[in-house]
């Protein structure tokens, strides 16, 4: 004889709460089959069928009033037989999922559903960057109603990121928490966690962040760097989520117009030359195989904005990304960058950066492209002017001769002696081109 434990159908064991649900449900849709059956044969045979006298046997009864009255029992027999299937699925639904999670209520449980089902009727935004730049982009999308996946450049050499790089052999966490942190609510507790950094000077924590750390941790406990921040972006139920655009430890190469070769983020950035190409060491490193998910179901990609060299083009350093984002049949949008950075795009125009994006991913992938015209305050300006950096020249008709949709708008916005873009415009301008799809 079999024991409890190994039989098939547990389900019909006494004190499962189940099967006096599925009763209701099925005795329910037995009154529902055989009044509507009634309504067909009444109206589809003769009074002499045997099909009608045997559904309508009791139309021969002398009842008053009984073309008013049978007919009216008949729909309150199915408002009854509707109710009881209505309840024996909601009854059973919430036996099971009581079962799962004993700790939630009724109605917890009802908001939890109902919180799942509607993820699937948000519009899918990706956006491909890193840095600061990326971070005004999912400020300006995380109230809104869509699904933001964040693919991020991860090849940070300094700082709290490069430490727990090169001490544990994994992408550097830095610009995945800052993209978090953008994501979850101000001054939350998950952006509290996610931004707290250690100053201890005597202690090995010092200059240490605690985001990091915890990105660290969870890429031991799962195995998987991407796995962890995506396993993080849950736990912390931040509404939505960043991965890296590859797992495996990287560096971004750039070789010069002199023919110098310079290894890493910073290193390319402070060599001041003019880049003829930027690769990837080593060469058989693969993308994260759920960013190109991501990329493929996209409803809008948004690229850029961010250092052209080192954080936009990174991630389209791979065959396989180029495919995926040129098949993807999401529009696909180009934020050109405010400011020129030294040391990547000295004096470069608006259209000269996105040359640099379609000499990769190709003619006629780009859609649109937002420009700012928006200016700064002459202080601000100064200081910009001051360490190389200038506006990005704004040659909005040559954008167009690429066959690029063009937006311009006032995207500025300083903060302190910084200009960035303004993340609620932004967020309310990627939002009207994801209507104008719908």
């Amino acid at each position: 004889m079999k024991s409890i434990e190994h039989l098939r159908f547990k389900w019909i064991l006494p004190g499962m709460r189940i099967k006096r649900y599925i009763v209701s449900i099925v005795i329910g849709l037995l009154i529902l089959f055989y009044v509507l059956s009634i309504f067909y044969v009444n109206y589809a045979y003769s009074r002499t069928s045997f099909l009608r006298k045997f559904f309508f046997f009791f139309a021969d009864l002398n009842i008053p009033y009984k073309d008013f009255v049978l007919p009216l029992f008949l729909v309150i027999v199915i408002i009854i037989s509707i109710l009881l299937i209505i309840y024996g699925i909601k009854r059973l639904v919430l036996s099971i999922a009581q079962c799962l999670a004993p700790e939630k209520n009724e109605n917890e449980i009802m908001n939890i559903v109902f919180e799942k089902r509607k993820e699937n009727l948000k519009k899918k935004v990706v956006v491909i960057g890193g840095g600061t730049g990326t971070t005004s982009v999912l400020q300006g999308l995380k109230d809104e109603f869509v699904k933001v996946s964040a693919i991020i450049t991860v090849a940070d050499s300094g700082g709290s990121s490069g430490r727990i790089r090169r001490e544990m052999k994994i992408p550097p966490p830095g610009d995945i928490r800052s993209c978090l942190v953008s994501l979850s609510e101000e001054n939350s507790l998950a952006s509290k966690l996610l931004s707290f950094r250690f100053k201890e000077k005597d202690s090995p924590l010092n200059g240490h962040n605690l985001g990091n750390i915890i990105i660290a941790g969870l890429t031991r406990i799962t195995g998987d760097f991407g796995d962890a921040v995506i396993k993080l972006s849950k736990l912390l139920e931040i509404n939505g989520e960043t991965m890296p655009f590859t797992t495996e430890d990287v560096t971004i190469c750039a070789e010069f117009d002199d023919g110098n070769i310079v290894e890493g983020e910073a290193e390319i950035t402070d060599y001041h030359g003019k880049i003829k190409r930027v690769f990837i060491k080593p060469d058989y490193a693969k993308p994260y195989i759920k960013a190109l998910e991501r990329i493929s179901n996209a409803d809008l990609i948004v690229i850029g904005p961010g250092s052209l060299y080192t954080s936009i083009i990174p991630p389209m350093l791979f065959s396989s990304m180029i495919d995926t984002i040129r098949r993807s049949k999401a529009r696909k949008v180009f934020v050109v960058n405010i400011m020129t950075e030294p040391g990547e795009t000295d004096k470069f125009s608006a259209s000269q950066h996105i040359e640099k994006v379609i000499k990769i991913l190709g003619e006629g992938v780009i859609n649109f492209a937002i420009i700012n015209t928006g200016k700064v305050s002459k202080n601000v300006l100064e200081k910009y002017i001051a360490s190389g950096s200038d506006f990005v020249e704004e040659d909005a008709k040559k954008v167009e001769e690429m066959g690029i949709r063009v937006i311009k708008g006032d995207f500025a916005v300083e903060r302190g002696d910084l200009v960035r873009h303004n993340p609620e415009k932004l967020g309310e301008t990627l939002m009207k081109l994801i209507r104008e799809r719908a």
